[in-house]
């Protein structure tokens, strides 16, 4: 069946495409139709098969790119389920389980569902790609290793399963944040040989290098790096910020570089905290401008404080004492952070940080897999 979904799917595209010029579902407003046109379909190929899975998981798909607000993926898939159960196999209740599981957003309703499937023994790579996704984040809001080290072991599964560019990238980055970092340059470099040039890739083994010690090796490569969306690609973790160049140069203890390249940053960017850039203008003797964001930074909490004193749209006393308190700690921090540096602080650590494609894991997702 869905063969026939697809060819049916292929066929609309096309037509779309011939007529407006430009990629299908880029604009709602013209693709609307289209996709009404398909949900027509499926809702006849539902009529005819109530149970098949690859009909009903595809139509919910379709709903959500309809942006129907009355449309409740997770109660419409649930009541698939709780219908037909008895009669799905454990690979299409995985299925199932797992698109679930991506609606509901690292929640824990989504580790539960991923957990459903897993134990199921999905064979869908996108289970253990969403729970190596649901480990990590929590590995970041937690900096407990052991998320990280069960992130890793979801990831290598996912890798081996389907050695794509996205299993591949994620399992790499666990090793970085695991500190296997000659591993992880292992994957990147075979990466590259496939995707050369690309931004993302070479900043991840600048990074790689950084911590292996390997100065020149780490320049070669963040000389390369472009900042912004690497238009040859359309990942999430294709879009470099400046700021993780920043660090490369920071990390290298290049300064010139690295305060040549903060000049932006520090025009648009919230900077209070960034104990490092502070740290470099009082080591490179630029005093008149490390006083003058001083200066600028008091002026900017002392400010907050008062705003926060006169504001009356709060909910409660508390609520406003608390805002007030924040404001006031965040001044103290940065007063702090000020006076450590010039009394000779040692030189703040920096880190550098990557993250892994947290893009969708939806098994039957139109947008990504039609």
């Amino acid at each position: 069946m869905l063969n026939k979904i697809k060819s049916h799917w292929h066929k609309l595209k096309t037509e779309y495409e011939k007529i407006y010029n430009k990629p299908f579902l880029t604009d709602f407003e013209s693709s609307k139709e289209y996709l009404e046109r398909i949900k027509s379909y499926l809702l006849k190929k539902q009529s005819e098969c109530h149970s098949n899975v690859d009909v009903i998981c595809t139509l919910a798909s379709v709903e959500l790119e309809l942006r129907d607000e009355n449309f409740d993926y997770v109660e419409f898939l649930q009541d698939f389920l709780n219908e037909f159960e008895k009669s799905l196999s454990d690979n299409e209740k995985a299925r199932v389980y797992t698109n679930i599981a991506f609606w509901e957003d690292f929640s824990k309703d989504s580790l539960m569902y991923l957990n459903k499937a897993k134990d199921l023994n999905s064979p869908f790579v996108e289970t253990y790609t969403g729970l190596g996704l649901y480990y990590f984040s929590e590995y970041e809001y937690s900096k407990d290793e052991k998320n990280l080290l069960v992130s890793c072991n979801y990831f290598k599964i996912a890798r081996e399963m389907e050695e794509s560019y996205v299993t591949s990238f994620n399992f790499a980055i666990s090793l970085f944040e695991l500190k296997e970092y000659e591993k992880a340059k292992e994957i990147f470099l075979s990466l590259l040989e496939i995707y050369p040039n690309r931004m993302r890739l070479l900043l991840c083994l600048a990074y790689c290098e950084v911590c292996l010690g390997n100065k020149d090796e780490a320049m070669s490569y963040v000389e390369k790096v472009k900042p912004g969306q690497d238009l040859k690609y359309n990942l999430n973790t294709d879009d470099v910020s400046e700021d993780q160049i920043i660090d490369v140069y920071y990390a290298l203890e290049e300064y010139d570089i690295f305060l040549n390249l903060c000049g932006d940053c520090v025009e648009y960017y919230y900077i209070a905290e960034w104990e490092e850039y502070f740290y470099v203008l009082w080591l490179k003797n630029q005093k008149e401008r490390f006083f003058s964001l001083e200066e600028k930074n008091q002026k900017y909490f002392e400010e907050a404080i008062n705003e926060a004193i006169a504001d009356e749209d709060y909910d409660s006393e508390k609520e406003k004492q608390e805002t007030i308190a924040s404001w006031e700690e965040d001044k103290r921090n940065f007063e702090e952070m000020i006076s450590k540096i010039k009394i000779g602080a040692s030189r703040p650590e920096g880190k550098l940080k990557l993250y892994p494609e947290y893009s969708c894991f939806m098994v039957d997702c139109v947008r990504h897999k039609f």
